[in-house]
């Protein structure tokens, strides 16, 4: 009984160890590879064969197929990636995922510890954040292979245990239908432990110490294609329908693998035999059928993509309540968090953009004298609205990436982007409030004259040269002086200002005015100050 419990508590402490080292060097690689990451979009919606190769790249940095396919569904469901874009990218994540196996057979083990030990004191002694990164890297890597070492050993006594022994020959595989119920135990233990490569290092372990034999070891290694499929099948819940038919297509790509390999399962583990020699090697024969596997399933479906979609459209209708989003922004892209960043900063662009219509909407009202109903007035109102609601998606996924464990450079990043935000609502809500002024005036007949026209127009085309300024900047991510460059512009808007205001009180003094009519022009004098004032605010938080 002692024997038992001293080996569980190992094989359960490796376990843990080698769990806890693929979650760090996955976090770590994501940082380390932050820029590869911020391109990802662009590659993926070229065509399938790139969105296949994105797939395995990006599970090679992630260390996890489930991040990826995860991180597909977020991007479906906000509409950055068709469905037929999608399933090439879910192709290339099932490859990518079988660079674990291959990094599993290295028989550096014994080399896991020190390993491990030189990456928690680089990370100490390091100064940067880079470093640090690079640091917790080495230490995830020699925790995995610490982990397995301890795991190798903790299976080692089993042999002698003839108990134990006879309850692995049970997983003995002599038929296509006990080759079934194999990789349907191998699919169990996946979708429990929520991670593959664990499942795929028990199974490298457990052969290794000769407890289950080659083909028993190729069957559980099905099976855990299929049990991988499970997270992404639960982030698909609440999701729209096309993302849901990403994930379903996800399960039934790697079913479809496993039912079409049991029919010639002893001639498939006879092929890989003559690739890699289990007598030899028989972590590599278990990682050759595994790469091999999914390989060839993905040649297989990278042909029948559309055919699957287009099932897939038949099966899962079209969603009959559309909840309305403003961003292209989704709560499963949190896995990636440098992706989310850089999205966000593409949908403050977006911003920018309206904020351009907005401003010369509102000029063209004010210039023309047109009516409070006109359709640049709606516009003007439709903004607004929308950038309300865009700013609320921004500040909720943006508030959700401050508690994740991210550099201190891209929590900057992520701050300026939400405070620059907030600066840009802003800017829709003058707008606004300029045109409602100007609607009040408009509806009780009262029109600005041409003297009152030229002060507005000129700081109207000062603060939109100034916000220009500012929103290149930003967008490009030049900012040279924009500090300096913002605030030269902001005191010739001061300038415009108080010539404006001072042209409105002399000529009150000389002429009698309707009440409602100066009020109104002032309001919409002090609107602009206001206008370059938030624009000002930008550019300083841009330089902070």
């Amino acid at each position: 009984m002692g024997d038992a419990i001293n080996i569980a508590l190992n094989v359960i402490g490796g376990l843990g160890i080698f769990l806890y080292g693929m979650e760090n060097m996955a976090s770590a690689m994501q940082k380390v590879a932050g820029d590869k990451l911020k391109n990802i979009i662009a590659i993926i919606t070229r065509n399938r064969i790139f969105g296949v190769a994105v797939g395995i790249i990006m599970t090679i940095l992630v260390q996890s197929s489930s991040v990826t396919t995860v991180m597909v569904i977020g991007f479906v469901n906000a509409s950055l990636m068709s469905l037929t874009q999608a399933l090439g990218v879910i192709l290339g994540a099932n490859i990518g995922t079988t660079v674990t196996g291959w990094l599993l057979i290295l028989k550096i083990g014994k080399y896991g510890l020190p390993l491990a030990g030189i990456g928690a004191l680089t990370g100490i002694f390091s100064k940067t954040e880079k470093g640090k990164e690079k640091a917790k890297l080495i230490l995830g890597i020699g925790m995995i292979f610490f982990g397995m070492e301890l795991m190798k050993n903790g299976f080692a006594p089993l042999q002698e245990m003839p108990a134990f022994t006879a309850l692995f020959q049970k997983f003995h595989v002599t038929s296509i239908g006990s080759a079934f119920l194999v990789a349907m135990v191998g699919a169990l233990i996946t979708a429990v432990v929520q991670a593959s490569a664990a499942t795929l290092g028990i199974t490298i372990m457990l052969a290794s110490q000769g407890l289950i034999d080659a083909p028993t070891g190729v069957a559980i290694v099905m099976g855990l294609n299929v049990g991988t499929t499970i997270t992404a099948f639960l982030a698909s819940f609440g999701a729209k329908a096309n993302a849901k038919r990403a994930a379903y297509a996800h399960t039934i790509i790697n079913i479809v693998g496993l039912l079409w390999v049991l029919p010639i399962y002893k001639i498939y583990t006879e092929m890989i035999g003559n690739i890699v020699d289990p007598a030899v090697s028989i972590s590599g024969f278990l990682a050759a059928a595994h790469t091999v596997f999914n390989v060839t399933n993905a040649v297989i479906f990278i042909f029948l993509v559309t055919p699957l979609a287009n099932f897939l459209k038949k099966i899962i209708p079209d969603d009959s309540t559309k909840v309305k989003k403003y961003t292209h922004l989704d709560i499963r892209m949190l896995e990636t968090p440098m992706i989310a960043i850089e999205q966000t900063k593409k949908e403050i662009i977006s911003i920018g953009l309206d904020i351009g219509v907005s401003l010369k909407n509102v000029k063209e009202v004010l210039l023309n004298n047109l009516s409070s109903k006109s359709d640049e007035v709606a516009e003007v109102f439709r903004i607004e609205t929308k950038i309300d609601m865009v700013q609320h998606e921004i500040a909720e996924l943006n508030t959700e990436i401050l508690g994740l464990d991210i550099d201190q450079q891209h929590i900057m990043i992520t701050r300026k982007n939400i405070a620059i935000c907030d600066q840009y609502e802003s800017l829709t809500d003058y707008a606004e409030r300029i045109m409602k002024v100007y609607s009040r005036l408009y509806d009780a007949d009262l029109k600005l004259n041409k003297y009152k026209q030229d002060d507005i127009t000129k700081l109207h085309d000062k603060v939109v040269i100034l916000f220009n300024r500012v929103n290149d900047a930003y967008k490009n991510g030049h900012l040279g002086n924009i500090t300096v460059e913002a605030v030269k512009l902001g005191s010739e808007v001061t300038v415009l200002y108080k010539a404006a205001r001072k042209n409105h009180l002399d000529r009150m003094v000389e002429q009698k005015q309707d009440p409602m009519l100066s009020t109104g022009h002032m309001d919409i004098l002090n609107h602009y100050r206001r206008l370059s004032d938030h624009v000002l605010t930008v550019a300083e938080i841009m330089e902070i």
